[in-house]
């Protein structure tokens, strides 16, 4: 199809191309109908009238999901959703710092934990790129001391080379997390511990596979990790709310970490000196989502370079990413003394989620999936305004047990639930009865969107379902009641407010 015709010209002014023209049957007797032409320029304006009505709807549907969150003090954080070249939607809501009383704004900045992997990652395939390291070369090649011979840059990027996590490690949260340390330092403390597997055999998640990476980068960039990560990346991309927190710079704008124990409590101290290219990073859901578009635009390293960043050698994980290839999906969660984070990918949908949080109970893998969802025009279900009850229903209180882990209900004037959530840690969350029938009694929690139906039977045997803000639904049954425990009263007026 010549390029001078004139027709041709309209149509591509009005964004086609000449390779989908190429394919369509747009003349008759070699010659342009003018009535083709306007119904292909129309089929595009109507084309794009729908999808911006996706558009408006879905943004509609993103802010009354995160209302409803915010409305209960359910979501503390930030969130943004980027799709083909623009944030879409982005709110900051609750306290960025509850002990000053700061609100979030989407600008907020957060500790984001493992999100940091990524990061250390690409500066790790730009070196490649750049020929100063092959995927393939031997630890022991660039650091001599390293006594295991047979582990490669691949392994550590894939969390295949069977190094132990020095998180795991018992002194971890009592010690090693509250000092200061070198990056040698850390390196010291499992550089002689015996592999769990060969180097190859499986993944297993481990923080020192990246705090070695970060030493390696340090090494052949000739810069500290933070001063390569600016220059290679954040410069780049004008990832001006982006850097390492080495826990004494003032970070503008940084939130506090928090978590939850009957009520909201500072999160325990982290030593920012030694989680660097591990887990050391801070962002806001801005930046990341310039980041994002980098990625799926392959715009620091070559196109066939970034896809095998997304490819999982393991079946789980490919460098810096888990890998969902059923969601067609690169995520990661980043957790870090009181913030938790993900960060989702679409590339083929040229889309990304972000979802901050600087209160440590957070959800946000569920929030993240269903800001995806919604995204793409889908349903949600938002959590609802609730109201008190106004009664205590001190006989729900006791011991529950699903066979593997236990709940536990107290409380006289006030009913608390003490419940394991991330890594089984327990947290004491605040119950409020809302609904409270002759069968059973609903509660909500204070600070996460779980909800506690209690059930009851002729026997006075009491049973617990839990549906938990991350959509996980377990079934309990009391296995103690606490001492001075009251029966259950035969008939209940029912006393709903939603």
């Amino acid at each position: 199809m010549p390029s001078n015709t004139g027709p041709l010209r309209v149509l591509e002014k009005c964004g086609f191309h000449k390779e989908g023209l190429a394919k369509q049957n747009v003349r008759i007797n070699g010659k342009w109908e003018d009535h083709i032409i306007l119904a292909i320029i129309n089929e595009k304006k109507t084309n794009q009238v729908k999808e911006e009505e996706v558009r408006v709807t879905a943004c509609s549907k993103m802010m009354e999901y995160m209302g409803g969150l915010s409305t209960n003090g359910y979501f503390n954080g930030a969130v943004s959703v980027w799709r083909k070249g623009e944030i879409v939607f982005s709110t900051g809501c609750g306290k960025a710092s509850f002990q000053y009383g700061i609100d979030h704004t989407s600008s907020t900045k957060f500790l984001i934990g493992s999100l940091t992997k990524a990061f250390t990652a690409m500066l790790v395939l730009i070196l490649h790129e750049q020929e100063r390291v092959d995927l393939e070369s031997r630890i022991v090649d660039i650091m001599p001391d390293f006594p295991h011979h047979d582990v490669t840059v691949h392994h550590l990027l894939s969390h295949s080379s069977g190094i132990p996590n020095f998180t795991s490690q018992p002194q971890y949260w009592d010690k090693t997390m509250r000092l200061p340390a070198s990056l040698n330092d850390v390196i010291s403390s499992f550089l002689e511990l015996p592999l769990s597997f060969q180097p190859g055999e499986k993944m297993d998640y481990s923080n020192s596979n990246y705090i070695l990476l970060t030493a390696i980068i340090e090494k052949l960039s000739g810069q500290s990790y933070s001063q390569c990560l600016k220059s290679e990346i954040l410069e780049k991309l004008g990832m001006e709310q982006t850097g390492v927190s080495d826990g004494r710079t003032i970070i503008e704008q940084l939130a506090s970490g928090h978590t939850v124990w009957e009520t909201v409590k500072n999160a325990e101290f982290i030593d920012m000196s030694f989680p660097t290219g591990a887990y050391g990073m801070y962002s806001s859901a801005a930046d990341l989502c310039k980041w994002a578009e980098a990625l799926i635009h392959s715009t620091l390293i070559s196109p066939g370079l970034q896809k095998r960043m997304f490819q999982s050698t393991n079946g789980v994980y490919g460098y810096g990413w888990f890998v969902d290839e059923q969601r067609k999906e690169a995520g990661h969660f980043g957790d870090i003394n009181g913030f938790v984070n993900q960060i989702l990918l679409y590339p083929e949908e040229e889309a990304a989620v972000v979802v901050l949080s600087n209160m440590n109970i957070t959800p946000v893998t569920r929030i993240a999936r269903d800001l995806a969802e919604l995204m793409r025009g889908g349903d949600a279900a938002a959590s609802g305004r609730f109201t008190a009850a106004g009664l205590l229903c001190p006989e729900l209180t006791g011991t529950y047990s699903d066979g593997r882990k236990d709940i536990s209900i107290e409380g006289e004037n006030q009913l608390f639930a003490t419940v394991p959530k991330y890594y089984g840690v327990p947290s004491k969350f605040p119950l409020v009865p809302v609904s409270i029938k002759e069968e059973e009694v609903v509660c909500k929690s204070r600070y996460i969107n779980d909800t506690y139906t209690f059930h009851f039977n002729y026997e006075g045997d009491v049973s617990l379902t839990l549906e938990e803000g991350n959509g996980d639904i377990s079934t309990y049954v009391r296995i103690r009641k606490i001492r001075g425990c009251p029966e259950r009263k035969t008939e209940f007026l029912d006393t709903s407010v939603f």
